[in-house]
């Protein structure tokens, strides 16, 4: 799990009774089942016309970071190669 820095220093502040109160309100969470979440507030989804397949997406993000990747690691040999010399 990630965290921010704010986060991390918003719980840093709190008060030891603070910190006891989301530690036990989040091993709570952690123990609760799923069949127990309530789920009766979160609006249902009926009209799926605006809907896209994810693939493209993903597919263009994928040669995305292939360039990236190629560039760093092109950088980075000359990186070595200029500190040999």
């Amino acid at each position: 799990m990630s965290m921010a820095l704010s986060e991390f220093l918003d719980i840093v502040t709190k008060t030891p009774e603070e910190r006891k109160e989301m530690q036990d309100s989040l091993i709570r969470l952690m123990e609760m089942k799923d069949e127990d979440i309530d789920f009766s507030d979160i609006p249902k989804i009926t009209d799926f016309s605006r809907f896209r397949r994810a693939k493209p997406h993903f597919d263009a993000m994928r040669e995305h970071n292939k360039r990236v990747d190629a560039e760093r690691a092109h950088k980075q040999a000359m990186n070595i190669s200029a500190m040999e010399h």
